[in-house]
């Protein structure tokens, strides 16, 4: 009979936060996961979003929906949010 070497648990089943061990890890590899998104994003035909920080991510597409606005591609909201029923108008007698 062979010579047995146990692994302890965590070379087994790797790192409990980030590795593969059993079902998702806890906090998925970060890293990891921007290159798949940027690797989607090409294949896709989409623009490259790397070396933009959010506030400028946000401001370009704020001037992009601003731009449909206008254009009447997207519709524009007549109040402001808060000032708005949050409920859809209903059919419903009242």
């Amino acid at each position: 009979m062979g010579h047995h070497h146990h692994k302890p648990n965590k070379a087994v089943e790797g790192d409990p936060d980030n590795g593969h061990g059993r079902g998702m890890p806890r906090r998925p590899d970060g890293r990891e996961a921007q290159r798949r998104t940027e690797e989607d994003r090409r294949e896709a035909g989409l623009p490259d979003g790397a070396g933009k920080d959010d506030a400028t991510r946000y401001a370009e597409e704020r001037a992009e929906v601003e731009r449909e606005a206008d254009s009447g591609t997207m519709p524009r909201s007549v109040a402001p949010r808060k000032q708005r029923n949050p409920y859809p108008p209903s059919d419903y007698e009242e």
